[in-house]
């Protein structure tokens, strides 16, 4: 990608723009193999799933502990990933951009495990549950400017996919590393989905374990 975009629209270079990017793309792939383990493998095979939702807690807060795992795992392997790919940028970012990136990882898991949450409780099938984590991760790849900025798609596309979630976070996270503006209306967007996700999760594993 770096011989075909050499600068980014706001003529920042290819390999710092892409950065961040990479790195939730490494927290998003992190965040699914710790739903698949402790989640949907769980409850396909029925493993130590029944006991674990007859734990004194409530459906929403187990959410949350998948939530909370998923993001402690991601945010380490994040900041392993940190460490590694930045021996090869033309040029390191401030103590502050990489401290930024950190702070947005467990947001960003916020939305995508709840995503992923979502599927692992809807899907049987481990085919069919495969299928949909990668067209999930093409989105993601190609529809949330992780890979290729979204104003290079048609008008109304790039307006679509600029007010997802998953856009909303990487997009105020670019804008404060590089532009040093916040919007915070980008970022509680998220958050307030989250939340509400996070609960809508909570009923569905209820439902679940009353068929």
């Amino acid at each position: 990608m770096k011989n075909v975009l050499v600068n980014s629209l706001e003529q920042i270079p290819y390999d710092i723009w892409v950065f961040p990017g990479i790195l939730l793309l490494i927290a998003a792939i992190t965040a699914n193999a710790v739903i698949y383990r402790d989640l949907f493998d769980l409850r396909v095979h029925q493993r130590a799933f029944l006991p674990l939702t007859l734990a004194p807690f409530s459906k929403t807060q187990l959410i949350l502990g998948f939530l909370v795992i998923s993001a402690i795992e991601a945010t380490f392997y994040v900041l392993v990933a940190m460490g590694v790919l930045n021996f090869f940028l033309p040029k390191t970012l401030s103590a502050l951009d990489y401290f930024m990136i950190l702070v947005f990882t467990p947001i960003f898991i916020f939305i995508l495990g709840n995503i992923l949450i979502t599927f692992s409780l809807l899907i049987d099938r481990i085919t069919t549950y495969l299928s949909t984590i990668l067209v999930l991760f093409l989105i993601i790849l190609f529809g949330s400017g992780v890979l290729v900025e979204l104003e290079f798609y048609p008008k109304t596309i790039s307006l679509i996919l600029s007010n997802l979630p998953l856009s909303m976070i990487l997009y105020s996270l670019r804008d404060i590393i590089f532009s040093n503006r916040v919007d915070w209306t980008q970022i509680f967007i998220p958050i307030f989905v989250a939340i509400i996700w996070t609960w809508f999760n909570g009923f569905l594993l209820k439902r679940k374990l009353n068929q």
